[in-house]
């Protein structure tokens, strides 16, 4: 049995737009809300990946630290963005840590339980990963945005062969 506060909320983010409630109904029940203050660090970097976050209100920091180099934030995430993705595709430990800058609610859901919904109806599966995949196109996209920025937009002298 879902939560229906929980329900609520998934129907009104935009990443589960369009999505049946029969599949909603289900992935309630492996989800739970959860309010964080600002300056919560909601999972670190190389912990165990059990659960994946969906922002519903508020700001969190995606930062990864180095030894010998410190920490650096990636990017801020906001409303309806995804953090935590890693046990979606088979990583067992964290990239990064979360932060939230103020204060956040979001909706946690357990990573194993998920992808067993997801087998368990491959159309619904086929749907949430495309939904996934495409949130983490737009994170890599502005990881990229961000490395070319710390490291400059000059091209070295080099002959490039293009498409």
């Amino acid at each position: 049995m879902s939560d229906p506060s929980i329900l609520e909320t998934l129907r009104s983010l935009e990443f589960f737009q369009g999505i049946e409630d029969k599949h909603l109904e289900q992935f309630a029940g492996v989800a739970r809300l959860c309010d964080f203050p600002a300056h919560h660090e909601i999972f670190h970097e190389h912990d165990a990946a059990e659960d994946v976050y969906i922002i519903v209100d508020g700001s969190v920091s995606l930062v990864i630290c180095e030894p010998g180099v410190g920490c650096r934030q990636l990017m801020q995430v906001e409303a309806g963005g995804l953090v935590g993705w890693s046990p979606l595709v088979g990583r067992h430990r964290l990239s990064d840590t979360a932060r939230t800058i103020t204060p956040t609610k979001a909706i946690a859901i357990n990573g194993e339980k998920t992808i067993a919904l997801c087998h368990e109806d491959p159309e619904f599966g086929c749907e949430f990963m495309h939904r996934t995949a495409i949130a983490l196109a737009e994170r890599l996209s502005a990881t990229r945005l961000q490395l070319m920025s710390m490291s400059g937009f000059q091209l070295p002298d080099a002959q490039i062969e293009s498409d």
